[in-house]
């Protein structure tokens, strides 16, 4: 009986220890002020494919000029896109830009207000298995895990008191 504990609490550090890096790995890039933007079409082939994770930094306004890329938000900010600039309007409150796989400018003026900033560094290919559905699937996972976590921490604490291992003077103090 004294197995089923100790593989309860190497799967529950190694779930533990997953769940840790990935936080991590969404709340380091915040802690140093990037955004994370996917790439969701060809648009900026060769520069950034389909797919591309884009880690993405306040831009100033000496690094609005043209022919540097910028990333920023369309559909009343529900999608994000990242673009070249081809022209800046006056006082740079205003963006044209244009995809460098693309021949024409896109339609709409890019407004101040929905900058995010510029790229600063990519992972290429890891933003196509980053969609709704792998996000979804993510929160339901950490949910199972922390049921798991918490229905194993229940099992070996009865498991101990039951066998002795914690006495009833020790559980007065807890």
């Amino acid at each position: 009986m004294k197995l089923l504990p100790k593989q309860s609490i190497m799967l529950s550090l190694f779930v533990l220890l997953f769940m840790l890096i990935s936080v991590l790995a969404v709340v380091i890039p915040h802690a140093f002020g990037f955004t994370m933007a996917i790439v969701n079409s060809d648009a900026m082939e060769p520069t950034y494919s389909k797919g591309t994770l884009l880690f993405v930094k306040k831009a100033s306004e000496d690094n609005l000029v043209v022919g540097n890329e910028v990333t920023y938000y369309v559909d009343h900010g529900r999608q994000m896109r990242t673009r070249r600039i081809v022209a800046v309007g006056e006082n740079q409150s205003v963006l044209y830009t244009i995809g460098d796989n693309q021949s024409q400018m896109e339609p709409k003026e890019i407004q101040k207000s929905q900058l995010i900033g510029q790229p600063i560094f990519y992972i290429p290919k890891v933003g196509a298995w980053l969609n709704q559905t792998t996000i979804q699937l993510f929160k339901n996972m950490y949910f199972l895990f922390a049921m798991y976590i918490l229905v194993t921490t229940l099992f070996v604490t009865l498991y101990q008191i039951k066998s002795g291992s914690i006495k009833k003077s020790d559980r007065k103090s807890v």
